[in-house]
């Protein structure tokens, strides 16, 4: 699995082709009718993964899976059905497709080519361009494929194919007026409906995302409604304490605390009861890769933040199907991030992902910390001599993290055997639970430098944390981890990996050292640079940095601006 993340990482970046993207789409394509055609096993095997204690490296696949197959199963029966109910020969059908592929293809490479050249047009002409190409794509297109399907000469087949069109657009245009506010007047505040698979109980780095964005929209006036399948109204942090409505749906459990939202009507009572101007996706969850194409229809703006790498998580899913994720991925990426009306990225070099260039809306959204929790003040001995296993004197290492092998933790076994194969250099503290602990614990749970409590919450963790000198993480599937933001509001130096967006935070031999990715003798070294000099220069360099640059206020605020950008945006070109 190593390898694929390796590969993966180093062609993340390439730009958009067609031929590659193509060739995804084909490999998709051919996932999707295996899905179909295992459709019932994969719904039995989810019950199965939302019942077992195992690892839950399957789930995420068999969801995706699950999605999929619902998808091409769906337009597999709708062909079998339009050929035998109305008698359309397979032919007409594959015609109708080629055409549709052939006109969205030609489409798609416009609208690259516009985006890459508008800087030398007037506006008026990147309007009219922007209103051809949308005529173009979804009038057009859609006219031409059905007079391919219907059974009559072309002259009469445009015409019912036109006239369905008008009755579709009709439809539509009633459904939006129920569901959709519209864009705000000037003045007005938002009402903006968030969701997500990151809510309480659930808690993890995405969720804190969503809770500070729900207090700072109601704060400032905003109305919130959240669609989610996880809690209840009187779960500890649930939506409703802070002021937001919610609407559950359906979910399945994957994993303690937490559920992967299906998609369901209860998502359209939710437009239907709310009437947001806009929605916001934390991450491109199961439901978001339904729904968007849907709100895309409707013609709702969208907004999705990307809290994690899924093409970098999809080199984890087991077995041969691994083999082929990552284009399985990028294919559902070009085919949906496209269609959603803004994105706002944690990690600032995906923007270079082939499926975000030429996007009008995509923004850096900073990260932020509760810099009250997480404080120097919180250190103290008797907590430092605990994680270091009684030797204090000594440069304490701290990790903290869900320990599971899409998280690369297995390196910290490999970690602690180089840095302390010698001489004893540190201590190490491996705070975390997950499908892991049981493997490294076995491995280096016994040793007198290493201490694994399992999991550890509220004052305790502040406390751990704080009385730790370098915070170490060898993750590099997500985008910035929160504990790299929190280590260093406790005063922390730290060392992390030279991808995603830990540079972004971490200066190298400022507040940290970087190291080469999954490289642990590199990553011996940035430790032994820290430990061996300008350790205490450092960890006062870390709180200044996360005082100036990670406060919630400005991450909400970033969120909430954006909104208002987007809304605009869409207001000016639909």
């Amino acid at each position: 699995m190593e390898e694929r993340l390796r590969l993966q990482m180093s062609s993340a970046t390439r730009p958009y082709d067609t031929r590659t993207s193509l060739k995804c789409m084909a490999i998709l394509s051919a996932f999707g009718l295996c899905a179909a055609a295992c459709y019932p096993l994969l719904w039995v095997g989810m019950v199965v993964i939302a019942f077992s204690k195992s690892s839950q490296l399957y789930a995420a696949p068999l969801v995706v899976l699950a999605a999929l197959g619902t998808v091409y199963g769906s337009s597999m029966l709708m062909i079998y059905y339009v050929n035998w109910l109305f008698h359309v020969p397979l032919a007409d059908m594959a015609m109708a497709l080629g055409i549709a592929m052939i006109c969205l293809t030609l489409v798609t490479v416009a609208e690259r080519h516009y985006e890459s050249t508008k800087e030398k047009q007037t506006e008026a002409l990147s309007r009219r361009l922007r209103q051809l190409l949308a005529y173009f794509k979804y009038t057009v297109t859609p006219v031409a494929t059905l007079s391919c399907i219907l059974q009559f000469a072309w002259p009469s087949a445009l015409l019912y194919a036109t006239s369905f069109m008008v009755l579709l657009k009709i439809f539509r245009a009633a459904l939006l007026k129920l569901t959709w506010e519209g864009c705000p007047k000037p003045g007005e505040q938002m009402r903006v409906l968030l969701s997500g698979d990151s809510f309480p109980p659930k808690l993890d780095g995405v969720q804190n995302f969503a809770r500070n964005t729900i207090q700072a929209l109601v704060r400032d006036g905003h109305k919130v409604h959240v669609f989610c399948s996880n809690g209840s109204p009187t779960t500890h942090l649930a939506p409703e304490n802070y002021g937001a409505t919610v609407t559950r749906g359906p979910g399945v459990e994957v994993q303690p605390k937490h559920k992967i939202t299906l998609p369901s009507p209860h998502f359209l009572l939710a437009l239907l009861r709310f009437r947001p101007h806009i929605i916001q996706f934390f991450d491109f969850t199961p439901c978001a890769f339904f729904v968007v194409p849907f709100l895309w229809w409707l013609g709702i703006p969208v907004v999705i933040s990307h809290h994690s790498r899924i093409d970098l998580y999809a080199t984890y899913v087991p077995g041969f199907i691994g083999d082929y994720s990552p284009q399985v991925v990028r294919a559902a990426c070009e085919v949906i991030f496209p269609l959603a009306t803004g994105h706002l990225l944690i990690d600032g070099s995906q923007k270079e992902q082939s499926w975000f260039q030429g996007h009008p809306n995509t923004r850096f959204w900073s990260t932020g910390c509760d810099l009250g929790f997480f404080h120097p003040s919180k250190a103290c001995q008797e907590m430092r001599a605990l994680c270091s296993n009684g030797r204090p004197d000594l440069p304490l290492v701290i990790f903290v993290g869900r320990l599971s092998p899409e998280k690369q933790v297995d390196n910290l076994i490999e970690l602690v055997k180089v840095t302390n194969c010698e001489a004893e250099l540190c201590r190490f503290a491996i705070i975390g639970h997950g499908d892991s602990w049981e493997s490294i614990h076995a491995e280096i749970g016994h040793r007198p430098d290493v201490y694994m409590p399992g999991a550890v919450t509220g004052e305790k963790l502040a406390a751990a944390v704080a009385s730790a000198d370098i915070f170490f993480s060898p993750t590099v599937t997500g985008t910035l981890d929160l504990v790299f933001i929190e280590s260093q509001a406790a005063g922390l130096a730290v060392v992390g990996p030279r991808a995603v967006a830990v540079p972004l935070v971490v200066a190298d031999g400022v507040n940290g050292r970087l190291y080469e990715p999954l490289d642990m003798e590199d990553a011996k070294r940035a430790i032994q640079d820290i430990a061996g000099g300008p350790l205490e220069k450092m960890k006062a360099e870390a709180r200044k940095n996360a005082n100036a640059n990670f406060t919630w206020s400005k991450s909400s605020a970033e969120a909430i601006q954006f909104h208002k950008d987007v809304l605009q945006y869409f207001e000016k070109y639909g």
